[in-house]
């Protein structure tokens, strides 16, 4: 029996919580200590989430180390009405993962790059630093975002807002094949000849259909790679942020322009010159030189006094580095709009939300435009927005949620003249779902392909459908 939320079918719920009466020995016996239990020695590191202010509470942790690892795991649940959730270094965790047997990928590390053919064959727990240094001296790149630590299959997955989006496209759009485990247990290569509609549902939809042990991705043309980081006061924010716009209304496609009004907190692991201090800064990424990144730029450089700057020649692993993110696990939480345009009022706007230090640490924008149709079909592979503004907040005890997601909603509603598109899964909140990615027509298929694909609702990710 299905149940109906906005006219959309879902599948049955499954076991999420209550698991004392189930026996893992079964699963022992096939995988040994790759399973990892409560209380059980290591348990509280295995089941951390990367952002530490999620309690994704596990019922299990396997940490997988073949792709038998994860059919024994997913038959396991599938016997014992419990869900399988993926994960590799613990980004994309959720509340939702809550009694779920978290299948850790980290072991599952292949990487296999054809030069020629311009592809990569992945595993489940590379990351794209790892797969961006495999590709160091070749002239390509993947669709790498900001973060580094960032497991490549996850964030494809989801959508994938790379620094190369607006050249080519979304991270999900790379998308060529897949290997997965299916909610039977059986180990699969599919495509867009074997399997169209579960391919559809990959590209954007998540890990809600199957459990991707392998992944091909194009890799793309990027020659000259230059990028960095400019750090201005906050007093030049306006003019900084104002410069910004105009220029984004410039560039080839080649140039990415993100811009950020930050409010570091005082704390000791950040850089004496930055602790306590309210910044604008605007990191930048070219695949076709120093010379047109700096022409880019030039109109942003006389906007302010310019106080940090890392803008270089840089290697295609090094472009992980230009947003200088933390890779240790943080408390945060974050909220993206999408947005059609940047004027001066949206500027006005945005000064007026963020431009005092509050519960948003803060507000960035990227530049992705235009909105614009993906090369390949699937949940979410066109490019939903012209800008993306994601507004960030740490989040060190669990009582300041709700005042954060108050000031979210306040930046949100500050930017509603200015709102067009959709938001990626890769920036939905973790208290949010797939309803802010894509049209009802799109949700209602991909409903449809995870009730073919999964009857008994086995899979679950970080953002759900409904």
């Amino acid at each position: 029996m299905t149940t109906t939320t906005d006219a959309i079918e879902i599948r049955p719920g499954r076991h999420t919580a209550g698991t004392d009466d189930i026996a893992f020995d079964a699963l022992r016996v096939q995988i040994g200590d790759r399973l990892v239990l409560p209380g059980e020695p290591g348990w509280d590191e295995v089941s951390l989430a990367w952002n530490l202010a999620i309690d994704q509470a596990p019922c299990a942790v396997v940490l997988a180390s073949s792709t038998d690892d994860v059919a024994a795991a997913i038959r396991f649940a599938r016997a014992y009405g419990l869900t399988v959730a993926p994960q590799a270094g613990g980004h994309g965790a959720s509340g939702r993962l809550r009694g779920s047997i978290v299948v850790r990928s980290s072991g599952l590390d292949e990487i296999d790059v054809d030069v020629v053919g311009r592809v990569a064959r992945v595993g489940a727990g590379v990351r794209w630093g790892q797969l961006q240094a495999r590709l160091d001296g070749t002239g390509l790149t993947g669709m790498i975002g900001s973060n580094p630590d960032v497991s490549v299959v996850g964030y494809t997955l989801q959508g994938g807002y790379s620094w190369f989006t607006r050249a080519f496209g979304m991270g999900s759009d790379s998308l060529r094949a897949a290997e997965i485990v299916d909610a039977d247990g059986r180990l699969r290569r599919i495509d867009d000849t074997s399997d169209p509609e579960l391919m559809w549902a990959l590209r954007g939809g998540g890990g809600n259909v199957a459990y991707v042990t392998a992944v091909e991705i194009d890799l793309h043309p990027a020659p000259r790679i230059a990028g960095g980081r400019l750090v201005f006061d906050i007093a030049d924010a306006r003019d900084v942020l104002e410069a910004f716009a105009t220029a984004t209304s410039e560039t080839a496609d080649t140039v990415s322009l993100w811009a950020s009004i930050a409010h570091m907190p005082d704390a000791p692991f950040l850089p004496a010159e930055i602790r306590g201090r309210s910044l604008v800064t605007v990191d930048a990424c070219a695949s076709d030189g120093i010379g047109p990144l700096e022409r880019a730029l030039a109109p942003i450089r006389a906007a302010g006094t310019v106080q940090h700057d890392t803008m270089r020649v840089r290697t295609a692993a090094e472009v992980g580095d230009i947003c200088e993110e933390p890779v240790d696990p943080m408390p945060a939480a974050h909220r993206a709009v999408p947005l059609g345009e940047v004027t001066p009022a949206t500027v006005d706007a945005v000064l007026a939300a963020v431009g005092r230090p509050g519960p948003v640490m803060q507000l960035q924008i990227r530049h992705l435009g235009p909105a614009r149709p993906g090369h390949r079909d699937g949940f979410v592979t066109a490019v939903p927005s012209t800008f993306v503004a994601t507004a960030l907040a740490l989040v060190p005890d669990p009582a300041v949620e709700a005042v954060i997601r108050d000031a979210f909603d306040g930046v949100a509603a500050t930017l509603r003249p200015w709102t067009a598109g959709s938001v990626a899964s890769t920036l939905v909140a973790a208290w949010d779902t797939l309803e802010r990615t894509a049209s009802y027509s799109d949700r209602a298929l991909l409903a449809e392909v995870m009730a073919d694909a999964d009857p008994t609702g086995t899979f679950t990710a970080a953002v759900g459908l409904v």
